[in-house]
């Protein structure tokens, strides 16, 4: 109970900050500030709440696009690239093949590895999901211990923490999009696009309500 508590003393501080830089803050003032509630909400594991206000990602893997939604008017729509390891859902935390689903956007942030921007998805439900077809009653017991401890495993903050905790038996995560180029598949499970696009689309989401935290992911073939 505290420390659901403390999750939602830092939910409304972070939707109270959100709300002074909207009125009070514009370029490298928003970056400090949206880094800020990033790393709160990595600290205490505070939930993705779904932004709900029109905008959504669809990816096609099959044809290997990213569209930009607001409701029913498509913004824009990218070419990506997925896993170097072919079409098929991702299962394992091994098998590095881009997953199939709906998730939310966790974290955006202004600098990666792979390109100019990224952003994480929150995968949790459904990796968890594939972790327990997987390991069957050993995940259970592992996923029982883990919670008695920690409180829930129910973000994928907590997921890092896990499998940090548990080598060898790491649930999949660390989905992003990102950039480093469109072609040909390369990704370890990522969806990549242009450096130029993925800027673009970055900003475009900024316009959501929690500036692109939230936003719905489809992930499809």
């Amino acid at each position: 109970m505290r420390a659901r508590r403390k999750r939602l003393v830092v939910v409304v501080g972070v939707s109270v900050a959100a709300a002074f830089a909207a009125c009070c803050l514009t370029g490298w003032g928003w970056r400090i500030v949206d880094t800020c509630i990033w790393r709160a909400m990595v600290i205490f594991n505070v939930p993705i709440t779904p932004a709900d206000d029109g905008y959504r990602i669809v990816v096609d893997k099959s044809d290997h696009r990213l569209s930009l939604y607001k409701d029913d008017d498509l913004l824009r729509a990218y070419p990506v690239a997925i896993s170097h390891c072919g079409l098929d859902a991702r299962r394992r935390y091994d098998d590095l093949l881009t997953p199939e689903g709906k998730f939310l956007i966790a974290s955006m942030q202004y600098t990666s590895v792979f390109g100019p921007r990224q952003m994480l998805l929150e995968t949790t439900t459904q990796a968890l999901a594939d972790y327990q077809s997987q390991y069957g009653e050993e995940a259970g017991a592992l996923i029982e211990e883990w919670e008695a401890r920690h409180g829930p495993l129910d973000t994928i903050w907590e997921v890092y923490d896990y499998n940090e905790a548990h080598p060898g038996r790491e649930i999949w995560h660390d989905i992003l999009i990102h950039g480093g180029g469109s072609s040909p598949d390369w990704t370890w499970g990522c969806v990549a696009l242009d450096d130029d696009d993925v800027i673009e689309l970055f900003e475009l989401l900024q316009r959501s309500r929690y500036r692109g935290i939230g936003v719905l992911v489809i992930i499809e073939r």
